[in-house]
């Protein structure tokens, strides 16, 4: 009945493969707004467009507490064999998804002036931020359902709702955004984005109708698993807050320094950056299924498992990304449509500089994943903030202060720095192996 039974081992493939292709597609369906506005617009609208961005990884932060939690929840329910609790968890994880996303919308219409001014206080893109932000402030009343049935419907063997929703999106956003875009500016793109969005969320949601996902919609909620699924979440939830204060701080340091023109060239490199960040998730979404289905069946052996697979994923994958963006560092800019041939040139050597680093992006990935389901969440939380955002910001106003390559000089070492320092205090400090999951009393 269920895609993941109570076997022995997860399986490392099916999962990783539907959450690379699934968070790749995701990614190209989230960067259409981004490659519209470069070939529609000038620099400074699409500059507009990625300052406006960390406002919405707020609502990611909230959607990932939420779903991350409540999947964590069902995932050992699962490895337990408890069918109903299975449901329960669903249910009120949907509940919440309501509930959450109706709140952040009521806040961002309130305060939407005061917000825009917030990342984007500049004349020469306050106006073209604030016509974008009136629009794609709607976004939460659909993304954090849509979170969560990323989430669920992948676990759970909904391939072709996954996949042709993810599919649909993309070319419904693709379509509308040119259209919409030619006629109404940044406000048409950001209607087409949301649009897009719930024609995804109705295609994964069909899945529900069927008996194959097991479980059935009920009125529950419990306040105390409530809490236990924000506990669980909270870690990787930081990740979008720390994504958020990157940007912000990045983006102020850079337009301060180097005018707008030095936006639109570190921008590609930050996305590039998330990019890896992104697509790492693949392997952390096999390591979130292994590790919870093996407390869920407290068993030492398939958590041993679990974890080699995981960090020899983690090499390959490092090392592939590294080699394409080296590749791809001349093509990446030219799809962004830079105007400047100068600043188009500087961002294929800032890619190129930074290329090394996604090794570490992923290994520092897996390490706070692991730490996030193993009782450790202090530490989880610090592994996140070190490499995605105190690491690189400081490294890169440091370096950045020299030269604008500098700036992603800083970013590209802030992950290495992160991993040797985790390194550090858990050998030296505690006494302990990097992936020490004593505490747990597995048995098995």
């Amino acid at each position: 009945k269920f895609v993941m039974k109570n076997e022995k081992d997860i399986r490392f493939f099916p999962i990783f493969l539907g959450a690379t292709v699934g968070v790749i597609l995701e990614i190209v369906a989230t960067i259409v707004d981004e490659v519209i506005t470069g070939h529609l617009f000038a620099d400074g609208a699409f500059a507009a467009v990625n300052l406006v961005e960390p406002l919405m990884f707020f609502e990611i932060f909230l959607a990932y507490l939420v779903a991350v939690g409540g999947a964590a929840l069902i995932l050992r329910a699962q490895g337990a064999g408890d069918h109903e609790k299975m449901g329960e968890i669903f249910s009120q994880t949907l509940i919440l998804c309501g509930l959450i996303g109706v709140l952040l919308t009521v806040i961002y219409v309130l305060f939407t002036p005061g917000l825009t001014r917030l990342v984007a206080d500049d004349p020469a893109v306050y106006e073209d931020a604030l016509a974008y932000f009136k629009v794609i402030r709607f976004y939460p009343l659909v993304d954090m359902f849509d979170t969560f049935l990323f989430c669920y419907v992948l676990y759970f063997g909904g391939y072709l709702q996954f996949y042709t929703a993810i599919v649909f999106r993309i070319g419904v956003n693709a379509v509308l955004s040119w259209q919409l875009g030619l006629r109404m500016g940044l406000t048409g793109i950001a209607i087409a984005s949301i649009i897009s969005l719930v024609v995804a969320v109705l295609i994964k949601s069909t899945f529900l109708l069927t008996k194959k996902h097991g479980l059935k919609f009920r009125w529950y909620f419990n306040i105390r698993e409530a809490l236990e699924m924000a506990r669980l979440g909270i870690s990787e939830s930081m990740l979008n807050v720390f994504i958020v204060l990157m940007e912000l701080g990045i983006n102020t340091f850079t337009l301060k320094n180097y005018a707008e023109a030095g936006v639109a060239a570190v921008a590609v490199v930050v996305d590039i950056f998330e990019f890896v960040l992104y697509l790492s998730e693949g392997i952390s979404e096999y390591e979130t299924v292994a590790v919870n289905d093996s407390i869920g069946k407290d068993n030492r052996k398939s958590m041993d498992l679990a974890l080699k697979v995981s960090k020899r994923a983690v090499v390959i994958e490092g090392l592939v990304l590294t080699g394409l963006i080296l590749l791809l560092s001349g093509v990446i800019p030219e799809a962004f449509d830079i105007d400047s041939a100068e600043t188009a040139g500087r961002a294929t050597q800032m890619l190129m500089i930074f290329a090394p680093t996604a090794v570490f992006i992923c290994l520092s990935r897996v390490t706070a994943i692991f730490y996030q389901y193993t009782q450790r969440i202090r530490r989880a939380i610090m592994m996140f903030a070190m490499f995605v955002v105190l690491m690189p910001v400081s490294l890169g106003m440091f370096f950045g202060s020299f030269a604008l390559e500098g700036i992603v000089a800083g970013m590209a070492a802030g992950p290495a720095v992160s991993i040797m320092l985790m390194y550090g205090y858990v050998r030296l400090i505690r006494k302990e192996k990097l992936f020490d999951y004593t505490l747990l009393h597995l048995e098995g």
